[in-house]
């Protein structure tokens, strides 16, 4: 819910799915630069990307989403940038079932609009 602000963790349909946050300084290359993962809500990750000064900046700075099942292990977790430089990009999850069908995704992507107003929403 936009303006509320996203619990520390939120669970999918199934109740086995939790969401981070992922803020790296170059997209493009997360061990370029600053990376910062497992963040739990989105206004941290906004908190955090906002803090590192844009003329250190090596790359396109992100803000990603990181979805875990509960019970499995961390390498099959499903990682997306969604905030990338200027834009907001929503496209990308329509590619990805796990990630369109899941609520948590779309209030984050809700979140970062209402964070990022500035920010163009591309949906391709």
């Amino acid at each position: 819910m936009p303006g509320k602000g996203m619990k520390e963790e939120k669970t999918g349909k199934q109740g086995d799915m939790n969401m981070r946050f992922t803020v790296a300084e170059c997209g493009e290359f997360h061990s370029l630069g600053e990376y910062h993962e497992n963040i739990k809500t989105v206004e941290k990750a906004a908190a955090i990307y906002r803090s590192i000064p844009p003329e250190r900046m090596h790359g396109v700075p992100s803000i990603g989403i990181t979805l875990h099942r509960k019970g499995k292990p961390a390498y099959e977790d499903l990682q997306l940038d969604i905030l990338n430089g200027g834009t907001i990009e929503t496209g990308l999850i329509h590619y990805v079932p796990e990630a369109e069908n899941n609520p948590l995704v779309w209030e984050a992507v809700e979140e970062l609009k209402r964070l990022f107003p500035e920010k163009e929403v591309v949906d391709f």
